[in-house]
């Protein structure tokens, strides 16, 4: 396109190269509008490039004058635009309807640009008004055009053999407009507008208030007004059903405020005394309906995507209102979602509508789906009472370690004594990392119930198959929980000989050494001294060394404390 355009000689390359940048983003926009909702980004991003280039050109070059031919537009005779398929041709449809000159002037918004393009832009159902009915009704006051009837002008008749004849016309015609315009509206007399302060003052009022409404207000209430009002069964269940879509349709647009007012107005419709078994199951299977699974990813994207306009407050309130019978769709929509904020929002929601009942949650235990586990998880153990306590407790043995995983971490949180006794289960589980886990809030909260068992698994045939980190771990619980009572079982665990095994010695010194760095006497200081004394040489001399040393140390440190 813009090769073509460059090749003609009668308009400057800057302004051609301009055109062609105008139609391109009328081409994208056009496009954009099939597929994208009226407040995707991308959308957005394209119509202000169109609104920006077409008002610079208008700006440098005035008055923007397209001729339409059948797949072809030009610009002051240069081509900028040709496209041959008859479904996807801009200038194919608006020669089809007849149109063979456009204008767009000085002052034109995008919003009319979107409206040009909204009737262009698309091929029209056989059913619909031809394409100059519509732009008539959109009387777009800086987008203009001329048909095919209007070229039977006979200025145009009496210069058939002129090449320019066209172009000549239509200056011919401007400048009949020009010389002889309407007529002036007819001046109302001056005493017939004198309004008092008062009147005055409601007639600003009811102005500003006419500018601040729009369309959809509109329709809202005059369909809640119809639902609140009709009696007859059918008709009320017909109004209910089309506010239900329409919440929906909002819902999936991201129109929060809107749906949120919908919903509440058919929440507190259902809670009227006045209100009929009947219409109430009406009312609140229209309410279930808004959130399902083919709207909520709809709806994450419009979340995640809203960098302003998301009332946060409304969404709540939103979300309560649907309440339990869209708990699932809830659920859902909290796995799904990635904003932060909007996450934290919905597990609010959700500890509100189960503090009454955890057991709402139950189904959702079972899910395959982990994450959507993990979350229920969290909304438990901050709901908190003992009937959500039981039901975390009971996944500490679930097939998914991630799922464990959060158990455990509710578990370290807590400060339910008896809870915490349910870490000791960990310590037999299939994933080391949650087995070390388990043992290391073991000794940091100094549980001492935790010490028996932990003594049987250092004991146990298979400890020793045990990875290292998990050893350690086990060696500095023994003597963070066991003290001084721990000595003997530490004492053979230095003591033990390896001779033919020099690695495996090394490291039952260094388990040993790391138990007894936790005791707090000086019989762990006595044991060191005795096994060096034993210990000739090499490594395990020298590990033995490092603990005395660090065990004097302290000693002094606590002495100088005191």
């Amino acid at each position: 396109m813009m090769e073509q355009a460059v090749e003609q000689p009668d308009v400057g390359k800057e302004e051609l190269a301009s055109v062609t940048q105008i139609i391109l983003a009328m081409i994208k926009v056009s496009k954009a509008l099939r597929i994208y909702l009226p407040n995707n980004p991308v959308l957005i991003g394209f119509i202000s490039e169109l609104g920006t280039r077409m008002t610079v050109h208008l700006a440098r070059y005035g008055e923007l004058t397209l001729d339409v031919e059948q797949f072809v537009l030009r610009y002051h005779g240069a081509q900028v635009y040709e496209n041959k398929a008859p479904k996807e041709s801009l200038a194919g449809r608006l020669h089809a309807d007849g149109i063979r000159t456009l204008f767009f002037d000085q002052g034109v918004e995008p919003a009319e640009l979107v409206a040009f393009l909204g009737v262009v832009g698309f091929e029209r159902p056989s059913s619909d008004d031809d394409v100059v009915t519509q732009l008539w009704e959109r009387n777009l006051q800086h987008i203009g055009y001329l048909t095919e009837d209007d070229f039977s002008d006979p200025y145009l008749m009496r210069e058939a053999e002129d090449p320019h004849q066209q172009r000549d016309a239509l200056e011919r015609i401007r400048q009949a407009l020009v010389e002889h315009p309407p007529p002036a509206p007819r001046m109302i007399p001056k005493h017939l507008l004198m309004l008092n302060a008062e009147e005055e003052a409601w007639l600003r009022k009811a102005v500003d208030v006419e500018g601040r409404c729009n369309g959809l207000d509109d329709v809202i209430r005059i369909l809640a007004a119809i639902l609140g009002e009709v009696q007859e069964p059918e008709l009320f269940a017909d109004f209910t059903a089309i506010l239900g879509n329409l919440t929906v349709n909002l819902v999936v647009a991201g129109d929060i405020a809107h749906a949120h007012q919908l919903a509440r107005f058919l929440d507190r419709l259902q809670k009227l005394p006045i209100t009929t078994p009947q219409q109430r199951q009406q009312l609140a299977a229209a309410l279930a309906g808004i959130l399902s699974a083919s709207t909520v990813e709809v709806l994450k994207v419009a979340l995640d995507s809203a960098e302003a306009g998301i009332d946060y407050v409304q969404l709540k309130e939103l979300l309560l209102i649907l309440g339990i019978p869209s708990l699932g769709a809830i659920c859902e929509l909290l796995g799904r979602v990635e904003k932060l904020k909007v996450r934290k929002l919905i597990v609010e929601v959700l500890v509100e509508l189960g503090r009454g009942d955890p057991a709402v949650f139950e189904p959702f235990l079972n899910d395959p789906r982990w994450y959507l586990v993990r979350n229920v998880v969290l909304i438990l153990s901050l709901i908190g009472t003992p009937a959500a306590l039981k039901m975390i407790l009971g996944l500490i043995s679930h097939r998914e370690p991630r799922i464990r995983r959060e158990v455990l971490g509710f578990l370290e949180r807590t400060g339910d004594a008896k809870a915490k006794t349910y870490l000791l289960k960990y310590l037999r589980d299939e994933s080391s990392a949650l087995r070390i886990k388990a043992l290391q809030i073991l000794t940091r909260e100094r549980l001492p119930f935790a010490l028996k068992p932990i003594v049987a698994l250092a004991g146990g045939d298979d400890f020793q198959e045990r990875p290292y980190e998990e050893k350690k771990e086990v060696f500095l619980a023994l003597g963070e929980l066991g003290q001084e009572s721990v000595i003997p079982l530490l004492r053979e665990q230095l003591m033990k000989r390896f001779w033919f095994q020099k690695g495996n010695e090394k490291e039952s010194v260094q388990l040993a050494v790391l138990g007894l760095g936790r005791i707090r006497s000086r019989s762990a200081l006595q044991l060191l001294e005795e096994a060096r004394g034993q210990k000739k040489g090499g490594e395990v001399r020298s590990i033995l060394d490092q603990a005395i040393a660090s065990h004097m140390s302290r000693e002094r440190n606590s002495a100088g404390t005191r």
